[in-house]
């Protein structure tokens, strides 16, 4: 049996995008231009796979991060604190140890987040409602896709 799917395919990318604009509207009538489409069709398979072994390389780092924090959270959240104010541990001094571990102790009685959460908040504002104000525009443009 015959799809769309087999006639997509065989399609030049302007016709794909006008399909691809057509069907974005079939949902909700959302309205996405079909310029949009042909742009992203357009795009090189280098930068396709460069987002991929990005987006691989971040869970690489979320998985060693979640065995650490697993293994000893307190370790992993004084490492944490000694990056953000560039101190190394191999060279602490008593009164910087001794606020690590004074840090630790209020951290863990507040449970706390590990990110500020100001980053947590813009986060999730971004992620429901898409970049909406003026400041995020700029980075929108940038954005390579």
């Amino acid at each position: 049996m015959k799809t769309y799917y087999d006639d997509f395919k065989a399609m030049t990318k302007e016709k794909m995008a006008g399909a691809m604009e057509n069907m974005t509207y079939q949902y909700k009538e959302t309205r996405v231009p079909k310029a949009h489409y042909k742009k992203l069709l357009n795009t090189a398979f280098e930068e396709v796979v460069k987002k991929s072994v990005s987006i691989n390389l971040v869970n690489t780092y979320f998985q060693t991060m979640q065995t650490l924090v697993k293994e000893n959270p307190k370790w992993f959240m004084q490492a944490l604190l000694c990056l953000d104010l560039g101190i190394k541990p191999a060279n602490i001094k008593s009164d910087e140890y001794r606020a690590l571990e004074l840090s630790y102790q209020h951290f863990s009685e507040s449970n706390d987040k590990y990110f500020n959460p100001e980053y947590l908040q813009m986060f999730e504002d971004i992620r429901v409602n898409g970049i909406n104000n003026s400041d995020c525009e700029q980075e929108e443009e940038n954005y390579e896709y």
